[in-house]
């Protein structure tokens, strides 16, 4: 208030002393000698009266800049200012009118680039690669969530801020970086890094951003897993290799004891017979291991409608027993079943079901000495006692069954891969008891297409426990 009215009483004294020093003088001239005494009176009049038009002037003055100030101060803060309306086409007003336009102009920009940000985030959010940006130092200065999964932090240890060095010492990640920034040319730079004792497989892209001069500053790393695509392609070779092994043994088989045929041997009656029964025992391992095939192949696909109804438990146990009575007779091996009472039926496939009772129980009488037992449980199993494997449960109750059998074992280390296809614990007992080594990894197709779990336990001269859990046909109803 005070310097806007100093200020007022430095533009307006230079005209008003002049107007009221010739307003007295015009007066002491004219006015008659007996009047001469009231200049001094009209002096005063007048100032008083220029002071409280240069008072009222000032207040309204006074109040437009601290309109204008905090007008300014809330768009510095990026707050939204207090409304300015321009009274008039002074300098004054123009400033205003020219705050009002640049206070629009940056609240459009703000929001634009809050736009953007945001944009930005969601983008980077639902990445499901990881993305750090580092700085020439090596400071990451943005990375998403999904890289913070990948170098293993909690959501306590932000990325941002800390040295790449200290998130992770791999030589080949820094080679790249190091790379990327000394090439001359702004192009992707492509390679591939291990994590975790070489588990994961990542593959890195790094990119520089270029600068106004040319010298990039900034370097985007973009880190694809891969790990599963190597998992697979090594899967398919080994896939390709089982396959080509497993049906060469029975062809090279066939082909030797034809040619055999063919050279004389048919014409010895007992020899011939003999070739024969090898001929068609190898027929049959090769016709199992063809169908095993498709049958696996048609589970993965999804082509294998399952004709689900409500099973009972006790006689599709009792049914598959039966298949083995006679052979566990012969080998001397005890076929138990214990079955809970009350038990709840099934809602599955009964031939699907039944195929992988009868594999598991095959299994267990081929690994199960003389004077063994292979017994076949079944019982209800609350929902918090599924496992974990079991992510998505159906609503309702599950049954577990289980082939326990009194064998030789799985050592730990075999027990994580025995689903899947053509891996042997024993690989020359398997095929001498005429395995294709797809049976398990059929079981567990069967069991997850019904939407239940499979679970494999053993200890070594000590037997073996499969435990499938299965769907109930009975619905509780909203929990």
């Amino acid at each position: 208030m005070r310097s806007s009215l100093s200020l007022l009483l430095r533009l307006l004294a230079p005209s008003l002393l002049p107007l009221a020093v010739l307003g007295a003088s015009l007066y002491m001239y004219a006015a008659p000698a007996a009047s001469r005494r009231a200049p001094l009176i009209a002096l005063a009049v007048a100032g008083v009266a220029s002071l409280c038009a240069v008072l009222v002037l000032a207040r309204r003055l006074s109040a437009r800049v601290a309109r204008l100030a905090d007008f300014s101060t809330a768009v510095a803060r990026g707050e939204h200012p207090p409304a300015l309306l321009p009274e008039d086409h002074s300098l004054i007003g123009q400033v205003e009118t020219q705050l009002v336009t640049m206070a629009n102009g940056l609240r459009e920009q703000l929001s634009a680039a809050r736009e953007e940000k945001d944009k930005l985030e969601a983008v980077l959010r639902g990445m499901v690669e990881g993305v750090l940006v580092v700085d020439r130092a090596g400071t990451i200065r943005l990375c998403n969530q999904r890289a913070e999964e990948l170098f293993g932090l909690a959501a306590h240890e932000p990325l941002i801020g800390r040295k790449l060095i200290a998130v992770s010492r791999d030589p080949d990640l820094h080679d790249l970086v190091r790379d990327c920034a000394e090439a001359a040319a702004v192009q992707p730079a492509i390679r591939e890094i291990t994590f975790d004792g070489g588990r994961e497989h990542l593959q890195v892209t790094a990119t520089a951003i270029a600068e106004p001069d040319l010298e990039p500053r900034l370097f985007i790393l973009v880190f694809h897993d891969v790990t599963r695509l190597k998992r697979l392609e090594a899967m398919r070779r080994d896939f390709v290799a089982n396959v080509s092994h497993e049906l060469r043994t029975p062809l090279t088989a066939i082909r030797g004891y034809s040619e055999t045929l063919l050279s004389g041997a048919l014409d010895d009656p007992d020899s011939a017979r003999r070739f024969l029964s090898i001929i068609e025992r190898h027929a049959e391992r090769l016709g199992r291991l063809v169908e095993d095939l498709l049958t696996l192949s048609d589970l993965e696909l999804g082509h294998t409608d399952l004709e689900r109804r409500a099973v009972p438990v006790a006689a599709m146990v009792a049914s598959a027993l039966e298949v083995f009575r006679s052979r566990a007779g012969q080998a001397g091996i005890t076929l138990r079943e214990e079955i809970a009472p009350a038990l709840p039926p099934l809602d599955a496939d009964p031939d699907r079901i039944q195929q992988v009772l009868v594999n598991l129980v095959d299994n267990a009488l081929k690994y199960t000495p003389q004077g063994g037992a292979v017994t076949v449980r079944a019982r209800p199993v609350p929902a918090a006692h599924l496992p974990q494997t079991l992510t998505e449960p159906i609503r309702g109750e599950y049954v577990a069954i289980v082939i326990e059998d009194t064998g030789s074992g799985i050592p730990p280390a075999d027990l994580p891969r025995l689903t899947e296809r053509f891996y042997r614990v024993d690989k020359a007992r398997s095929r001498e008891l005429g395995g294709t080594g797809l049976g398990l990894a059929i079981v567990k197709y069967i069991v997850q297409a019904h939407g239940g779990a499979l679970r494999i336990e053993s200890e070594v001269n000590r037997g073996t426990r499969v435990l499938v859990y299965l769907p109930t046909a009975i619905d509780p109803g909203p929990r």
